[in-house]
């Protein structure tokens, strides 16, 4: 876009770069407004990890910028002798983040990061160079909505694709509009070259290189480089997403994480360093003198502080509130302190239960709802009707309103799924969603928009003021990762308190108003207790072996807390055997699959977060031990028995032996002719004869797989299956409109299959080969049927009716299999267990 000039600015006796637009380009409308908005970009911002711009003007026609004037190299040039250490990509990355959050907050896309642009100065100091490519948003102007407005007068259009190929993400390669999201793919490209010393998503053509970033997943980091944490690679990833809405949602959250990993590191004595090993005489100088500045303040502390270290810790207590099996939905405290109310199944039904706080037992109050929103200082309850499920862990239903002495509810409005009382109990903030922008709004009072999100809003509750809305932002719709806000009740911008974490549910405020208090887990579903105080400082509360939910909190800092507990369970039943026998190994056997004889069954376990990895196993149907054969969650057998196909995270499929034999992988992310990957929530299957696997990819369509690894699309997008016929011409697929066809393998007509309903669901082949097992899918019918349909003529005939065992806190059958020979079945359900407690003495 132009020459940069080292130049003396004679005013302040100082040295500067000034940059000149060419002579060749002065006449290029969109060259001079794209100068300027480089210009009017940067000028705007103010951060040391970004270029600080002095001045701007025109001289003979000829557009310039003065700026500071660096010394040092780009990141291009360091990176030329390969790969960088951790330390030094930590340190880098977290600069990077924090500038990148500098501009996005005043609605500043960079859109073209990459190390080019990224400056290193002998100091070790990061500068973010040339936004000229910047999308430059009005910070000034938000919408009656809360969200930002895009500038006409510097709007992209949509099919224009700008950037660094290679470095774009695939929003950008498909020319889409972008948003600060795309900076953060962009800096997770980055930060992968730091690592590895070369970009993650390569091809020997430009149009390689765009299928690489839309399809492909990078190649593995710590399988290359071991000394990389997994935490750093988990960032890394996290950045990759294809998906915009997976990807973080803040640079700022980058840079805290990236933090987190470099404090950790340094404050682990018996750790192995991730970084450079410093130099010697001065860095330890400096060490020496702080440690003992540490040492001295500590000690004087210490003596201050004698007498309260040297009393006895107090530990929480627990009152126990509810003893029923059942599931507890939601739960609230009165504002006395005395009453818990709480929406909970003991029986058919969600019903309102209450309980004195002081003594034990709960008694229903002749109220169906679903949930218990709030109970305001004037007595008024807020409840929730008629909830209905929308995707995951966004529910909505009817608000409506009950005095606590009695009476029928009130119904206020629909599409509703939060509420909580003003202080005053005069008015209500809401979770709205609205289905015809399908989008979340955070109102208050009722109708006056706050906040509104593409995602979901978690949990609103008042500060104990009034003045602050605290609420749990989900930018994923149906998905409850999300951050803790906090907004102005009377209005204006919200403000991000947290991290993003990959489930958080739960939040209350602590009574003085210093805190945010929520449950919520940075790595898979079991949930801690966390507070955050108003300025962003996040500290650990309470961890037990369950997953919390915090319900509420007392005036007098007691905490009203939903302990649960999940185990999935397998149940069997066989011709020698038919009384039905669980025989789940672990407790998240997601999967499982008879053996061809019928008398072995596999079982994937997806483990916990935090702990073990998935597993595959094989066990004998008479309830004999559990064999762990490999890695990954284990989703079929092949024909004889000897192999097992297992799907390791995040799209590996691998091949483990039932027996001796060495385990191999059959699909990665960048294997040759592979270009998606499997989808996680449903099964794969081998062919009859053993030679090939058909699955589900994540571009939805039907693929049938070689064991060399020659992958062959078989079904157009929509149209998905995973049964292959006994004859193998043919895949057994649904389309999108529920209606099933037989496609012919080798490109041939398909063949409808109107015998089949939309609540079928195949299971298998038997085998024989005469006829197809399928299991019922019916939302609204407690329990499942599996029938044997004769595959020539369509007669069905009912094999057995199967449900999960009456204890109300079990979901209905999540998933079903049929032996070859018809005389067994298993099934699969969710078992779950939710308790009240009262807890006090938290800290």
């Amino acid at each position: 876009m132009g020459e940069v000039f080292r130049a003396r600015d004679t005013r302040l006796n100082r040295d500067v770069a000034v940059k000149v637009l060419s002579p060749a380009f002065s006449g290029d409308s969109d060259r001079l407004r794209r100068f300027e908005l480089e210009a009017r970009a940067a000028a705007a911002l103010n951060h040391p990890s970004i270029l600080a711009i002095y001045d701007i003007g025109t001289e003979d026609g000829a557009p310039y910028i003065v700026s500071e004037l660096l010394e040092g190299e780009t990141l291009r040039s360091r990176l030329r002798a390969g790969r960088l250490p951790l330390r030094t990509v930590v340190n880098y990355g977290s600069q990077i983040a924090r500038g990148l959050a500098a501009a996005h907050e005043k609605g500043i896309i960079h859109r073209d990061l990459k190390p080019e642009n990224i400056f290193i100065t002998p100091d070790g100091a990061v500068k973010i160079l040339d936004f000229g490519l910047a999308k430059l948003l009005h910070p000034e102007a938000p919408s009656t909505n809360g969200t930002t407005e895009t500038a006409p007068e510097t709007q992209t259009k949509t099919g224009v694709i700008l950037g660094t190929l290679g470095y774009m993400s695939p929003e950008q390669v498909r020319g889409l509009p972008s948003d600060h999201r795309t900076d953060i793919f962009s800096l997770g490209v980055v930060l992968y070259e730091m690592l590895m010393g070369q970009r993650p998503f390569k091809g020997s053509t430009p149009a390689d290189t765009k299928a690489a970033i839309l399809k492909e997943d990078p190649p593995n980091l710590t399988s290359a480089n071991s000394t990389i944490p997994p935490a750093l690679e988990q960032i890394v990833l996290h950045c990759l997403v294809k998906d915009p809405r997976g990807r973080f949602q803040s640079a700022s959250d980058i840079a805290f994480s990236l933090e987190a990993i470099s404090s950790i590191s340094s404050s682990a004595t018996t750790a192995r360093p991730i970084a450079e090993p410093a130099d010697s005489g001065r860095a330890r100088r400096v060490a020496l003198a702080a440690i003992g500045i540490i040492v001295a303040l500590a000690f004087g502390f210490g003596i201050f502080r004698f007498g309260e270290r040297s009393a006895p810790a107090v530990l929480p207590s627990y009152h126990r509130i509810t003893y029923q099996q059942g599931i507890i939905a939601s739960a609230k405290i009165s504002p006395d302190g005395s009453t818990v109310l709480c929406a909970a199944r003991f029986g058919k039904n969600y019903e309102i239960y209450t309980g004195r706080l002081d003594s034990i037992g709960l008694r229903p109050l002749g109220i169906n709802a679903d949930q218990v929103l709030s109970i305001s200082s004037r007595g008024e309850l807020a409840i929730l009707e008629s909830a209905q499920t929308l995707d995951g862990d966004t529910v909505t239903g009817f608000l409506a309103t009950v005095p606590l002495g009695g009476g029928a509810p009130k119904r206020m409005l629909n599409n509703v799924q939060y509420a909580d009382w003003s202080p005053d109990g005069s008015e209500l903030a809401i979770a709205h969603f609205i289905p015809e922008k399908h989008v979340y709004r955070l109102e208050f009072p009722v109708g006056k928009v706050l906040y509104e999100t593409a995602g979901w809003i978690g949990h609103p509750r008042f500060s104990p003021d009034g003045k602050t809305i605290a609420f749990l932002d989900h930018p994923i719709f149906g998905d409850d990762q999300g951050f803790v806000s906090t907004i102005p009740a009377a209005g204006g911008s919200p403000k991000r308190l947290t991290q993003s974490w990959s489930s958080v549910q739960g939040l209350a405020w602590r009574p003085d108003g210093h805190e945010v208090w929520f449950t919520a887990s940075a790595v898979g579903p079991t949930r801690a207790m966390h507070a955050v105080s108003l300025s962003g400082s996040v500290r650990m509360v309470l961890t037990v072996p369950a997953s919390l939910t915090l319900e509420d909190m007392v005036a007098d800092g007691r905490v009203l807390m939903n302990y649960s507990s999940e185990r999935s369970l397998i149940m069997v039943s066989s011709a020698a055997h038919p009384e039905e026998k669980d025989i789940s190994w672990l407790d998240d056997d997601e999967f499982f699959r008879f053996s061809s004889d019928g008398k072995q069954i596999l079982l994937g376990d997806e483990g916990d977060a935090a702990g073990p990895r998935d597993s595959t196993f094989v066990r004998n149907i008479d309830g004999s031990s559990a064999i762990r054969i490999g890695d990954g969650d284990g989703i079929a057998l092949s024909p004889d028995g000897q192999w097992a196909l297992s799907r390791v995270p995040p799209d590996q499929l691998w091949l483990l032996p039932t027996g001796p034999g060495q385990a191999r992988q059959l699909i990665q992310g960048d294997a040759k002719q592979h270009k998606v990957a499997i989808r996680a929530d449903l099964p794969a299957e081998w062919s009859p004869d053993g030679t090939r696997i058909v699955f589900v990819g994540d571009d939805e369509r039907t693929h049938l797989l070689s064991l060399d690894g020659d992958d062959t699309v078989l079904t157009p997008t929509g149209v998905t299956g995973f049964l292959m016929t006994p004859d193998t011409h043919y895949v057994l697929a649904q389309a999108n409109g529920g209606k099933y066809e037989l496609f012919s393998i080798d490109g041939g007509k398909s063949q409808p299959l109107d015998w089949l309903r939309e609540i079928d669901q195949p299971i298998r082949f038997s085998a024989d080969g005469k006829s197809l097992f399928v299991v019922t899918h019916d939302e609204h019918v407690r329990g499942r049927d599996l029938f044997r349909i004769n595959f020539n003529n369509g007669r069905r005939t009912l094999l057995w009716h199967i449900q999960s065992p009456g204890n109300p806190i079990s979901n209905d059958i999540s998933y079903a299999d049929v032996t070859p020979d018809g005389t067994g079945y298993a099934y699969s359900y969710l078992q779950i267990s939710r308790t009240l407690y009262l807890v006090e003495g938290l800290k």
